[in-house]
């Protein structure tokens, strides 16, 4: 049975960091990519540091009277060629009503299983919200599971002892030499992910340093080959 493939298109203009909810229980056969314009708010590293095995790319257009749209409805007829004959899904996430015209288009003309989305986790636009009571039910469950991942964090940091740091920082460089990464990049990322290993916030932290050292999609590109051992 062939496996899904599932493009979501943030325009992070238009719905912030709130878009991106959800992101970490993606899998390797979702695709994550941003449209941003220079004029948009800075994007909270913390909201995508984690977003599961899912491949993420950003890309910054032209500021201007709907750009964003523009490209977004581009990409989206882009995909819908490219992908024809094949079991994928793209979701535009957005709060933007305008693009239920553009996704209509194109699966009249192509087929493709399209919809728009205020967030990764949400549900179609056209369909009804859940019930109050099941908001506060999944809220008060969210919380609970919020709690448990606090407690889990905390207990793994007690356990990362000296020993298992210095093998995890042979493992993070051998990974990026393998990559094909230059020796002082692989001993660079291999220090912040041993002195960050097993701390609460470790993973953003991770993430964080290594954008800020080598840029957005050179460091994307470096963290991407190490995220499923840090």
């Amino acid at each position: 049975m062939e496996t899904i493939e599932t493009y979501y298109l943030i325009d992070y203009e238009n719905v912030g960091s709130e878009g991106l909810s959800g992101c970490d229980k993606l899998k390797k056969t979702d695709h994550i990519i941003i449209f941003f314009t220079k004029n948009a708010k800075k994007i909270d590293m913390s909201d995508i540091a984690d977003h599961g095995d899912a491949e993420l790319s950003m890309i910054e257009v032209p500021a201007g009277k709907q750009s964003t749209d523009i490209h977004i409805g581009s990409y989206l007829g882009y995909l819908s060629g490219i992908t024809q004959g094949k079991d994928t899904k793209i979701a535009i996430i957005s709060k933007d009503t305008d693009f239920d015209n553009v996704i209509k288009f194109w699966k009249n003309k192509t087929g493709i299983q399209a919809s728009r989305l205020q967030q990764i986790k949400g549900t179609a636009a056209k369909e009804k919200t859940t019930s109050k009571k099941s908001e506060t039910k999944k809220a008060k469950s969210k919380e609970s599971e919020s709690k448990k991942k606090e407690t889990t964090a905390k207990k793994k940091a007690a356990k990362v002892s000296g020993e298992q740091k210095a093998k995890l920082n042979q493992e993070i460089m051998q990974i990026l030499s393998k990559a094909g990464f230059e020796a002082e990049i692989a001993t660079s990322v291999a220090s912040v992910v041993t002195k960050n290993a097993g701390e609460k916030d470790g993973k953003q932290q991770i993430y964080r340093a290594i954008i800020s050292k080598y840029g957005q999609n050179k460091g994307l590109n470096i963290y991407n080959h190490i995220k499923k051992h840090v």
